[in-house]
């Protein structure tokens, strides 16, 4: 039997691969629920509030392939955003699926008909590259280092590309490696994002309504890997909190990586983004469109904000809506007021709008920045012990599912 460790979007993955080939499989959780740090709350008041801003792009390859997008009833963002500063506010939009916008794009204020150029042939030569030959290797250079070789470090910088990509990587100095700007900007520029009319929890619950029911035990927290010898060279299964001992041919550590390396032992070596969403809700709209709106500069307190409602009006109960703010790194304290203050600034009338909830995560994704593979734990410690997702893997949810098929993949192999 092969013991998976972890029922996010990489042990689901797993398991979905495992249990198609028929191998013996079962699936271990701490949480009640499947998903990880993909999940969605649902209020009393029927506000659907996601652990964190998070989108799915259907460009993604092993998401398309493994996810009924349709049974997820997507509900599109605007391929584009909205940036707005002390000059006002202007629409920038993907000429790949706006066409329309190209007529307008010469009138585009915010940078120069040089930095439109520039940025069109950044996105452009990513879009010719595989997926393969982008994320293959680091590309030793940072996002920003990459931004600077195509000289997009004035206006274009602080309007669009480091409030958009900050908001990606959960890191406002980008950075993090090239090779992930370049694999998510051709991400972006092919596909669309949307949300799961239902929230994002919806996508690990369509994966876990995949599997045998009764290979699923949730509230079961691992703490300890069962060994064969004090070497450590062979896992034979694992012990629950509960005392409970249960063996099998393999292990599959597809959990956080702090709790893969507390099980083995091992220090962790690198250091995690803290993020936090603000929830307000109002009745009436702020601005047209399924966008998100970009404040300008490094400094902005809000990275990015976005009326749910005007993508996914399922997010609010019927005659209400739904801001949700996103804050990098947040201090501790109540930020929700200057957070409606700095929105305010541009969009008056949120000042009517009432603080709902904020979502913080300390731990939200990995530091990725040039040389994070090294960092990384080992993917196959022992010769029957595997590790899964963003703890081995770049931090994605595609990366994650790519991750569980793969291991999943080399376990059959290995029987």
């Amino acid at each position: 039997m092969v013991i998976i460790v972890g029922a996010g979007l990489a042990g689901l993955a797993c398991a979905i691969r495992l249990q198609e080939a028929g191998v013996d499989w079962l699936l271990l959780e701490s949480d009640d629920h499947p998903g990880g740090r993909v999940a969605t709350e649902i209020t009393p008041e029927g506000y659907r509030l996601d652990r964190g801003f998070q989108v799915l792009l259907d460009s993604y390859p092993t998401a398309s392939s493994l996810l009924n997008l349709k049974a997820l009833q997507p509900r599109y963002f605007q391929s584009g955003a909205l940036m707005v500063g002390e000059e006002g506010w202007e629409r920038i939009l993907n000429p790949l699926h706006h066409p329309d916008w190209l007529l307008s794009a010469p009138l585009i204020r915010s940078f120069s008909f040089r930095e439109k150029i520039s940025l069109g042939l950044l996105a452009s030569l990513q879009c010719l590259r595989s997926d393969d030959s982008l994320l293959g290797q680091e590309s030793g250079i940072s996002a920003l280092q990459e931004i600077s070789r195509f000289s997009l470090e004035g206006d274009v910088l602080e309007k669009f590309l480091r409030p958009f990509f900050a908001g990606v990587f959960l890191d406002n100095d980008l950075g993090t490696d090239a090779s992930i700007l370049r694999y998510d900007l051709k991400k972006f520029a092919l596909g669309r994002a949307l949300l799961p009319a239902n929230g994002m929890g919806e996508i690990p619950r369509q994966l876990a309504s995949r599997l045998a029911s009764s290979r699923q035990r949730y509230g079961a927290r691992v703490q300890a890997l069962l060994r064969k010898d004090r070497a450590g060279d062979c896992v034979f299964g694992v012990e629950l909190a509960s005392g409970e001992k249960i063996e099998g041919d393999c292990v599959i550590l597809a959990t956080e990586e702090r709790t893969s390396c507390l099980l083995l032992g091992l220090k962790e070596q690198r250091a995690w983004s803290q993020v936090s969403t603000f929830y307000f809700t109002g009745n009436d709209p702020l601005y047209e469109g399924g966008l998100l709106v970009l404040p300008e500069g490094k400094n902005a307190l809000v990275r990015h904000f976005t009326d749910l409602t005007n993508t996914a009006p399922e997010y609010a109960p019927k005659g209400k809506r739904l801001l949700s703010a996103t804050v990098l790194n947040p201090p501790v304290g109540d930020l929700s007021g200057l957070v409606q203050s700095e929105i305010t600034r541009y969009l008056p009338d949120f000042r009517e709008w009432k603080f709902l909830r904020e979502v913080r995560i300390t731990r939200a994704l990995p530091s990725q920045i040039p040389g994070f593979h090294r960092f990384q734990p080992e993917r196959r410690p022992t010769p029957n012990l595997w590790l899964a997702g963003d703890q081995v893997a770049h931090a994605s949810i595609d990366s994650a599912l790519a991750s569980g098929l793969r291991t999943a993949d080399e376990v059959i192999s290995c029987r």
